[in-house]
């Protein structure tokens, strides 16, 4: 191989070797060894400089010595022997490379006396190759080769221009320096020198993206919005070559990522965010107490960065780079409607896709013009020959870092009429068959499904149904699970785009199954025992280190108050952390304990009704809960459920007897004297289960008073216009009014618009008008439909203002024939007229 040359050997099916013997198969060690010398092996000087190098094990080196060379005479000999060849085992990309390169190295006494010694020993006979001999003429070409070369490499030498060994393995290894190889554009140019620059080396192109932020809406076909996705703290970045001769590198970091849940009826409104720590430290000099405080939607590090490196154009056309994730741990908090209605908003995108893509086109809506749709996969196969699902790619190296996901799941809270009335028909149908359990796993075109409309007919199948809505509630409501996967690293790695995602998925379901008994152990109808026993295991953690930052803190200030302070702390955080866990996980059992009694009083009504009631420990406030406020909401839901009890007896019947006569009667009877039996009880456990939360948020409820601005939503649901709902630019004024409406009596009524005049606020509904005082208080309700005329005056009667008159067509019981609304300003009297005046000629 002559100087800037490079040649290719490709091994085919190397496992196979050697079984055709008998034997077992060779090693990759053993068939990937290659003989590298100076000189053919026929010759003397071949075998003198021969030296075995194996490919299986990148980084091995070999250093072959050109002194050794007889036939370039020991006076030239001499003067190399301060030059090795040094030979090192690297990557270029999928491909094994051995790159040679000349170095200098020192010459010791040894070395003078060994050259000394090997030019007195006559040559090898021919007849010891094994080979022919050659003839002359090759030979003096040979030996006028190795001349030439040896004055050069001596030249270099003599120049101080070859590297020293650290150097020369560093280029060799690597593929830099003088082993780098040129572009592909001019690896064809004749009378190439592969040592010189090359002037046109491209354009160094970068780009550089930062943005505050991302909001995305997800609305599904009723329309309502489901969700909403947030990043925050978006930054990309990517630096390339023209000639793609260069290394392209690529980042992107999000700094914070949130997916609220606006499904009404949501015990969880967050449904994932990353996971903060809020915790007290030392005092600062001036006494007050210093926290790791934070602005809203940032964390400590990254939500997610993702760095990817593509290296240069490839002679074999695969693709090769290196990969790096990493992944905040994160929080996730879920309930099966939700998921169910996001499966469902997720199967029609693909329904809308595959309809688009059968068709070829799809309609824009607002031009009415037809726009074919981009084939992804055509357009990268006209550039490289290969779709993206099997285009080969060569890791240098893919790291993924490990995560840690808490998981918490809720049972679906029943929706009130108004929001039944608001969500449809499909949607409140999902929540109603997730709350009695009718889950269908792997059934349909999603991974979850749901029986809607079933009805219980017989003693068997309500017996089946109440049974199944206990199950399906245990095993599904856990609370803070705390599932560890691991992460991934590989080298030198080839696939294609399916074979790297079934990789990454088998990698991922190994590490789900090892977590199951992480899940089981937090199922809260068990009592969250793995929850339980964290909290003690922090407490015990507190109790021991908290000391000894204090002693530590005390000898650096010189101040004891420290290391006493330690103390309190860590026997304060012990005692806390294990009063609250024990109070936590018994008010998860005597909370599933009700639950489920109410599932047996037969009574769905009276089940839903309790799920609506206002809980105290609404999503994740509960220990904000103190023991006085926990003691009085138990006290009023055990007064509810004596008076439930009581009065069903007397009720069922009755409802009974008028839906289904004789035997609506019996049927009520005997619900009236279960719940008597049953709805006490259900009573007396909630009293125990919100007295134990109180117990928790007394003894937590200072640490965990930060954790309450950490749970907020991003912003309120989106307002959606009129009777067909009409998707506009978000409006927060607008979506705050359409929220406070959505749980007032006008809640199951589409949004029109509304009047802030400071001291009230008219809400108007697509089929009544609602104005509300500056507390909340409902003044008056009117339909449109009553509404004759509307007027504007100023008012004579101090304070000055103006007076909104709306004139009905009846008059009402006090005798008055009109409703008064009062402004401060003209221009709120001229917009709530404006309004009211465009609502009632839509509505009527």
């Amino acid at each position: 191989i002559q100087p800037g040359e490079s040649t290719s050997y490709a091994l085919d099916v190397p496992w196979r070797q050697g079984k055709y013997a008998g034997r077992t198969s060779a090693s990759m060690s053993e068939l990937l060894l290659l003989r590298c010398a100076l000189a053919p092996l026929s010759t003397r000087d071949g075998v003198e400089s021969t030296k075995v190098v194996c490919f299986d094990r990148v980084g091995d080196s070999i250093r072959l010595s050109p002194s050794r060379l007889t036939s370039i005479g020991s006076h030239v000999a001499t003067g190399l022997l301060g030059v090795r060849v040094a030979g090192v085992v690297g990557t270029d990309g999928p491909t094994r490379t051995l790159r040679f390169i000349l170095m200098q190295k020192e010459v010791t006494t040894t070395g003078y006396i060994g050259n000394a010694m090997r030019d007195t020993i006559s040559p090898m006979p021919s007849f010891m190759t094994g080979e022919p001999a050659p003839h002359v003429d090759d030979d003096d070409s040979r030996t006028k080769a190795l001349l030439d070369a040896a004055a050069n490499a001596a030249q270099l030498l003599n120049a101080g221009n070859l590297p020293d060994e650290t150097e020369a393995t560093k280029q060799a290894f690597f593929g830099t320096g003088i082993c780098k190889r040129p572009p592909l554009e001019m690896k064809d140019k004749p009378h190439t020198n592969l040592h010189e620059d090359n002037n046109d080396a491209g354009d160094d192109i970068t780009c550089e993206l930062s943005c505050s932020g991302f909001v995305f809406s997800i609305i599904d076909s009723s329309p309502t919005e489901l969700a909403v996705i947030s990043l925050h703290g978006v930054r990309a970045g990517a630096t390339w070559n023209s000639l793609r001769n260069d290394y392209a590198r690529s980042r992107i970091l999000v700094g914070w990522f949130q997916l609220d849940n606006h499904c009404p009826g949501s015990v969880y409104p967050v449904a994932l965010r990353p996971r903060l720590k809020v915790d007290g430290s030392w005092k600062d000099e001036e006494g007050s107490n210093v926290e790791n405080a934070k602005k809203p939607f940032t964390a400590d590090k990254p939500f997610l960065e993702l760095k990817v490196d593509f290296a240069p154009r490839h002679r074999t056309g695969i693709q090769s780079l290196s990969a790096g994730a990493s992944l905040h741990d994160v929080e996730i908090f879920l309930d099966l409607a939700f998921i169910l209605r996001m499966q469902h908003w997720w199967l029609g995108i693909q329904n809308h896709i595959i309809y688009a893509s059968g068709n070829s086109a799809s309609v824009f809506v607002d031009s009415q013009e037809t726009w074919n749709l981009p084939s992804i996969d055509h357009l990268i196969k006209q550039k490289t020959g290969q779709t993206i699902s099997h285009q080969s790619m060569y890791f240098h190296r893919l790291t993924i870092l490990p995560c840690n996901v808490t998981l918490s799941v809720a049972p679906v809270r029943a929706l009130a009429r108004h929001q039944e009335e608001f969500e449809g028909e499909e949607a409140s149908a999902i929540h109603a068959a997730v709350r009695k359990g009718d889950l269908l796993v792997g059934e349909g075109s999603g991974v979850l499904g749901v029986k809607i409309g079933s009805k219980n007919q017989t003693a068997i199948s309500v017996v089946q149904g109440m049974l199944k809505s206990i199950l399906v509630d245990a095993l599904l409501r856990c609370d803070g699970a705390s599932l560890n996967f691991e992460g991934v690293a590989l080298f030198n790695h080839t696939s294609n785009g399916p074979q790297l995602v079934t990789y990454l998925g088998a990698h991922y379901l190994a590490s789900l199954i090892a977590n199951v008994p992480a899940l089981i152990g937090s199922l809260a109808a068990f009592g969250n025992p793995l929850g339980l026993i964290r909290d003690l295991g922090d407490g015990v953690s507190d109790f021991v280190n908290e000391p000894v930052k204090g002693i530590r803190r005390s000898l650096e200030e010189m101040d004891p108050s420290f290391a006493l302070s330690g103390v309190a702390r860590g026997t304060g955080s012990l005692a806390r952390r294990t009063v609250g866990g024990f109070a936590d996980s018994a008010a998860m059992l005597t909370e599933t304990a009700a639950k489920n009694m109410a599932v047996l009083t037969l009574d769905r009504r009276y089940a839903q009704r309790r799920d609506r009631v206002m809980k105290l420990k609404a999503n994740d406030a509960k220990a904000a809960a103190t023991i006085l406020q926990g003691l009085e909401s138990g006290v009023q839901k055990f007064v509810h459920g004596v008076l439930e009890g009581v009065t069903g007896v007397v009720s069922k019947p009755i409802r009974g007897a008028e839906r289904s006569g004789f035997e609506g009667f019996a049927k009520g009877v005997g619900k009236g004297l279960l719940g008597l039996v049953m709805k006490p009880v259900i009573g007396t456990t909630d009293l125990l289960t919100d007295t134990l939360i109180g117990v928790k948020g007394s003894v937590e409820g200072v640490y965990s008073e930060g954790m309450l601005t950490l749970h907020s939503q991003v912003r309120p649901r989106r307002a959606l216009y009129g009777r067909d709902r009409v998707v506009k630019p978000y409006r927060i004024d607008d979506a705050t009014a359409a929220t406070i409406q959505s749980k007032l009596c006008i809640g199951g009524e589409e949004y029109f618009s509304h009047v802030d005049m400071v001291k009230n606020v008219a809400l108007m509904s697509v089929r009544r008008l609602l104005i509300l005082s500056g507390d909340g208080e409902e003044l008056f309700l009117i339909p449109y439909s009553d509404i004759r005329k509307i007027e504007m005056q100023p008012q004579i009667e101090p304070p000055e203002g103006f007076v909104v008159r709306i004139f009905l067509h009846e008059t009402k019981a006090n005798g008055s024939d009109y409703e008064e609304v009062k402004c401060d300003e003209e221009n709120m009297a001229n917009l709530l007229c404006e309004k009211l005046t465009e609502v009632i000629s839509n509505a009527l």
